[in-house]
């Protein structure tokens, strides 16, 4: 028999739940950082806590990523991924975030989630210590 921590990190990680998770971790990773992006702006300056285009264009590469696991084929697609984020990044209210945020998704597609992690907290420090307008 199967304790319950096995079965419960077993149904986490398997199927359209697998496909959930991964969407409330970028959502919670792209809301804390909006957040931290937004502490250093005026209350007219600020903008939305998760902009939309960016988490859906996030996991778009993160689903894009969890099906071509081998090979070339995931480089390929996140060098496309990146340069797609600086096209789109230089227009809009989140400009400085794309890139960053588009790295993360390569790792969560990748199923690097400590380092998701880590990088997650990098960005918010950096954007809690950097000023607020010139960004």
């Amino acid at each position: 028999m199967r304790s319950e921590a096995e079965r419960w990190t077993g149904a986490l990680l398997h199927g359209w739940v697998e496909l959930l998770t991964l969407f409330a971790l970028l959502l919670v990773a792209l809301a804390l950082i909006g957040w931290c992006w937004n502490r250093g702006l005026r209350n007219s300056d600020r903008v939305g806590l998760v902009p939309w285009e960016l988490l859906i264009t996030t996991y778009a590469l993160v689903l894009v990523l969890r099906y071509f696991n081998e090979g070339l084929w995931p480089s390929i697609i996140i060098a496309a991924g990146v340069a797609l984020a600086g096209l789109l990044g230089r227009g809009g209210r989140h400009r400085g975030l794309w890139v960053p945020v588009m790295l993360l998704a390569a790792l969560l597609g990748l199923g690097l989630n400590l380092s998701f992690v880590v990088l997650t907290l990098l960005i918010m420090l950096v954007l809690l210590f950097s000023a607020g307008r010139g960004r």
